[in-house]
């Protein structure tokens, strides 16, 4: 992995999506927050000022929403964004982006290569996509194997990646990895001052790749 990657933390993904977000066409993949799953989605949604989906679209309006939860993708709707229900592994949405984000997401998927394959179809050529998820490897986590036994994994995580391994697969999938980066929101320093001896102990990371050519398949470019 290239040395310039993974030698800074910030404490929001946001500064890093923010410069990438501002202009073009940009797809949220995974747009309700799934966290909290006992809520019904109007209730996640209102507990979350901070959405990332929203915070994208005060940055760019011209942004599409996509998660498979229907509760959650109309009450967005009812709230006048532009939001879409599809599977992340199968949708087709007859046009190609020139921003895909995909926060905190390809932990909770049964086939991350299928989707990482589906997503470089529906980006441009010259298009970015930003990718964030929970570092396995987080301070945390050790301290919860000593106290409960065990780390605290959400009900509907279905895999790990750290950035060695998502790399991987980004690469196989037909995208070169451009940056990377710690994310690292305020934490109890005494559960995670590894961190600060070693950024790999961060919360989680954060990938930004292009496609690399020959694109496999690509999305249809009809503009909506």
């Amino acid at each position: 992995m290239s040395s310039v990657m993974f030698t800074r933390t910030v404490c929001d993904r946001l500064q890093i999506i923010e410069p990438l977000v501002r202009a073009g066409s940009v797809l949220d993949v995974g747009c309700v927050d799934a966290r909290n799953s006992r809520d019904s989605a109007a209730q996640r949604i209102e507990r979350k000022p901070n959405l990332l989906f929203k915070r994208i679209c005060e940055l760019n309006p011209n942004t599409i929403g996509l998660d498979i939860d229907p509760e959650g993708v109309r009450v967005l709707q009812s709230m006048g964004y532009n939001a879409v229900c599809a599977d992340a592994h199968t949708m087709d949405l007859g046009r190609s982006f020139d921003l895909i984000v995909a926060g905190e997401i390809i932990e909770h998927l049964e086939n991350p290569g299928i989707f990482l394959r589906n997503l470089r179809r529906h980006l441009k050529p010259d298009g970015r996509l930003i990718i964030s998820t929970p570092n396995p490897f987080y301070a945390a986590q050790s301290w919860k194997i000593w106290r409960y036994g065990r780390p605290a994994v959400h009900e509907d995580h279905l895999g790990w990646q750290d950035p060695i391994t998502l790399k991987a697969l980004l690469e196989r999938c037909g995208f070169k990895v451009i940056d990377g980066c710690w994310v690292q929101p305020r934490a109890s320093l005494l559960k995670t001052w590894r961190r600060l001896l070693r950024r790999y102990f961060s919360h989680t990371f954060l990938m930004v790749a292009r496609p690399a050519a020959p694109n496999p398949s690509p999305a249809r470019s009809a503009e909506p």
